[in-house]
């Protein structure tokens, strides 16, 4: 299995992928996918709600997938095989940028969650450091050598990332104390 195509799908085939694997129960066909861009706000909106529902129709799946017990080469071959499919596994700029994209992905809700008051600094500390990764896969995108002109963004996501990563520590920081006088306020009489 190979990087199949550079061109998007088309609302047809995403909707045919998601009705294969039990997803999608709406009409597949053109008029009904134009209806719904309409409502939706537009053919690009439509196409990042379908492309987004496919995405977690197939993550259930491999989640599904990995409940089972298997090797860990074969566990690393399968994750090997979505960095090979996505056309990343052979460029390390491009690795590192999709595996930022993918940071980002993944604490979306997160940040969400942390801008919460009831979160509570852990959820928080989460955010911070996620966001501290995210920025270093960004250094790490932007290649292994960089040039003198490269100079001032390198040293701008490089403290971008130590200021989130500080957050972070700051945020677990704060959650231990709370919970030392926790302790402290239990152990009196």
């Amino acid at each position: 299995m190979t990087a199949l195509h550079e061109e998007p799908a088309t609302f047809e085939q995403l909707a045919g992928a998601m009705n294969v694997l039990g997803f999608y129960t709406g009409r597949n066909a053109p008029d009904a996918h134009e209806d719904e861009a309409r409502r939706v706000g537009g053919v690009d909106a439509y196409r990042m709600r379908l492309v987004n529902a496919l995405l977690g129709a197939v993550q259930i799946e491999a989640i599904l997938a990995e409940t089972i017990g298997v090797a860990d080469d074969q566990r690393a071959a399968a994750y090997r095989q979505q960095l090979i499919t996505a056309g990343v596994e052979e460029d390390p700029d491009k690795l590192m940028e999709f595996l930022r994209w993918q940071v980002l992905r993944a604490t979306g809700p997160l940040r969400e969650i942390a801008r919460r008051p009831e979160a509570g600094p852990i959820p928080l500390a989460a955010a911070h450091a996620a966001e501290g990764l995210q920025w270093l896969l960004a250094v790490i995108a932007g290649g292994q050598h960089p040039t003198a002109s490269d100079a001032d963004a390198l040293v701008a996501r490089l403290e971008a990332a130590r200021t989130s990563l500080l957050d972070a520590v700051a945020n677990v920081d704060i959650l231990r104390r709370m919970l030392d006088l926790a302790a402290d306020l239990v152990g009196e009489p």
